[in-house]
């Protein structure tokens, strides 16, 4: 059996690129001090997410690719592979889009949010295609927020090609109410039911990364094939939480299982 500590971090809200950097580097740091293997950020964490309070700052191409790369460095430096969320600017408009790096430094590709929340079409523009990682010999997808919470298909495609993780950066936020105590709590927002039955109807470990503060609407959780909770990060909490998974648990049975040809609309 081989082994993987794969890692999500909670972070503070940012609004610019200069004050995601620390924050940025600081998850890498902690996650490289626990030998964590792959670690998640939030959604958007370079610049910050723009359904937010606060203002935040236009992105400069320039300033992105200097910032990917001290990220690059970073995760070279602590031997980590990070799932890094970004807002980069398109012709079309700011797209979301997962930049992932392996251990060594190096960019292994980008997965951008192809479905995109209503609420978020007034900031953001939908990419296109889907692909996998591999870094180590684990195989995994990105699902970015809205796409996992409400698009199951895109889990199961990613578990039938092969993938055993399915990374999620979100930014889910609640405002009034009471603060999150317990996971999955009757009283919570839907969308940490949604990461469970994402994991257990694939059959894969699911790892979601949220933003810290008083305002969190979801964990930064590690979930097992069978909906376990493996690891979490504290509500409301700056840090990181990993879980050593078993990859060979992420069969994909249930997701292999579905069978259209049986079950057509007449």
């Amino acid at each position: 059996m081989t082994e993987f500590r794969i890692g999500v971090a909670s972070t503070p809200l940012t609004a610019s690129i200069a004050e995601g950097i620390p924050v940025v580097l600081d998850a890498i740091r902690r996650a490289g001090m626990a030998g964590v293997e792959v670690l998640c950020l939030p959604e958007t964490v370079l610049p910050g997410h723009r359904m937010q309070a606060a203002a935040v700052s236009e992105v400069d191409p320039a300033e992105l690719e200097a910032a990917i790369g001290a990220v690059a460095a970073a995760a070279g430096e602590a031997g980590v592979a990070v799932v890094l969320s970004v807002e980069k600017p398109t012709p079309a408009g700011g797209e979301i889009t997962a930049v992932v790096i392996d251990a060594d430094g190096i960019v292994l590709g980008e997965q951008p949010k192809t479905q995109i929340d209503p609420a978020e079409e007034e900031y953001y523009v939908p990419g296109t295609g889907r692909r996998l990682f591999d870094t180590g010999g684990l195989t995994f997808a990105v699902a970015t927020c809205h796409e996992a919470f409400r698009y199951p298909e895109l889990c199961r495609q990613a578990a039938v090609a092969g993938a055993q993780v399915v990374f999620v950066p979100h930014f889910v936020t609640v405002e009034g109410g009471a603060p999150l105590t317990e996971w999955c709590a009757p009283g919570n927002p839907y969308n940490e039911k949604a990461l469970l039955m994402r994991a257990m109807e694939s059959s894969v470990y699911i790892a979601g990364a949220n933003i810290a503060g008083a305002a969190q609407g979801s964990a930064s959780a590690v979930i097992g094939p069978d909906g376990a909770l493996l690891a979490q990060v504290p509500y409301r909490t700056v840090g990181i939480a990993w879980a050593d998974i078993d990859p060979s648990r992420a069969d994909g049975l249930i997701a292999r299982r579905w069978a259209p040809e049986r079950n057509q609309l007449t």
